[in-house]
């Protein structure tokens, strides 16, 4: 049965109509998806606005439901809706974590600040619980780029003096800039002090505090916690949050250390024109051989060093030199940074099979990378007990013009 003319016109309509309302949408070039507790949302709609006086029209941004405080995103029902909340937005490419420390506890903060084991256990558990979560979303989705960002919220609320919590966020955001170094994929961007230079110390004779008391970054006025709450309309007279005009400081600081040069496709990405030879100039005589091996998203590394101490005079050796040492390191790279396993290998003999080579696991490295001739080794040798970090260069410079072509392929895609 052939469909009337009335209602062929009535369909070519609904679809001339279907099209405008299409073609009238925005088409999102990238999309964020904040998650965390009650700082995602109002962080949310400003970091929208942020992008967009900075040029970036085509980025969506949307704030999960304010369902859990912090403590509770790592449980099986906050996991499951994680979970959903990636599914019903599918295009989402940057998941920002909005997850700070006071309500990791169902305390909150201790009124003691004195307890240095106490902070520790619980940037741990920060720590800890967040790993948990980035785990779970890459797990879902490999793809998505994960910014934890710090709270600047250095104000006494009811516990601690301003040097006290200012004190603990800054041993916090290191813990947390550590953490983000070690797992591919995922960065965090450091925004305490970001009130104090932006607002200043104008409200802090509204409180109880010496106005001369020397306080480390971050403004304990923004707002007072005498006053009324600054954000009335969301949680009615509380003095845990910040005003409209903080929430949009920290989102532009956000932005300027993380966003910015990602949207503009101007951050650095691992590329195989960094096969090379390595070294710090401060310590020459040792150094690395790095390859990236892009078809499997990895790096392998060999380190050509020395032991942590002089040999006594008179050590035999056959072959080499009694205090050379190397090692071995390799695993997976994402976006400028490697997170690799280190190797020793021993056990062998010069240019034979036998007897057979055995490797035992000694810690890790991560290594990243600002440009086509600068990195940085980050190093943690469980034996020896030793942590540090070495900067490093290119031996020699030929391969750097294929680095940089790379670099301007991979930001042209």
């Amino acid at each position: 049965m052939r469909p009337s003319q009335a209602l062929r016109r009535k369909f070519l309509a609904m679809t001339a109509c279907m099209a405008l309302l299409i073609a009238s949408m925005p088409v999102w070039a990238d999309r964020i998806l904040v998650i965390g507790d009650s700082w995602a949302k109002p962080v949310a709609p400003l970091l929208r606005v942020v992008l967009e006086e900075n040029g970036h029209t085509d980025i969506a941004v949307d704030a999960a439901p304010f369902v859990y405080t912090a403590y509770l995103l790592n449980s099986p029902a906050g996991l499951n809706d994680i979970s959903t909340w990636l599914a019903e937005k599918p295009d989402v490419t940057f998941v920002q974590l909005s997850i700070g420390a006071n309500d990791w506890e169902e305390s909150g903060w201790k009124s003691s600040w004195a307890e240095t084991t106490w902070e520790t256990a619980l940037i741990n558990r920060v720590v800890s619980h967040v790993d948990a979560v980035v785990d779970h979303i890459q797990s879902l989705r490999p793809d998505i780029r994960i910014l934890w960002s710090s709270y600047d919220f250095p104000r006494p609320v009811q516990q601690g003096t301003p040097e006290q919590v200012n004190a603990f966020l800054i041993k916090l955001a290191a813990g947390m800039a550590q953490f983000a170094r070690s797992k591919p994929g995922v960065s965090f961007v450091d925004v305490d002090g970001t009130l104090q230079v932006t607002f200043g110390f104008d409200g802090i004779k509204h409180s109880s505090y010496d106005p001369g008391f020397a306080i480390p970054a971050g403004d304990p006025s923004l707002p007072n916690p005498e006053l009324p709450s600054p954000l009335e309309p969301f949680l009615s007279g509380d003095a845990w949050h910040l005003k409209f005009e903080g929430y949009k400081a920290l989102a532009q600081a956000q932005y300027n250390g993380y966003y910015a040069s990602l949207l503009s496709g101007q951050a650095f990405h691992i590329n195989a024109g960094l096969n090379d030879a390595w070294y710090n100039p401060d310590t020459k005589g040792q150094g690395f051989l790095i390859t990236v091996f892009p078809d499997r998203g990895e790096m392998f590394l060999a380190w050509f060093t020395y032991d942590t101490e002089r040999p006594p005079d008179g050590v035999a050796v056959q072959l080499g030199e009694p205090g050379h040492r190397w090692l071995t390191a390799q695993g997976p790279y994402a976006d400028n940074q490697a997170v690799l396993d280190v190797w020793v290998s021993s056990g062998g003999v010069f240019d034979a099979a036998e007897p057979p080579v055995t490797r035992e696991q000694d810690g890790e490295i991560i290594i990243e990378f600002s440009g086509c001739n600068a990195g940085t080794v980050s190093y943690d040798l469980h034996s020896v007990g030793r942590q540090g970090v070495i900067p490093i260069e290119r031996v020699a410079l030929d391969n750097v013009a294929l680095c940089e072509a790379l670099k301007a392929e991979f930001q042209s895609e």
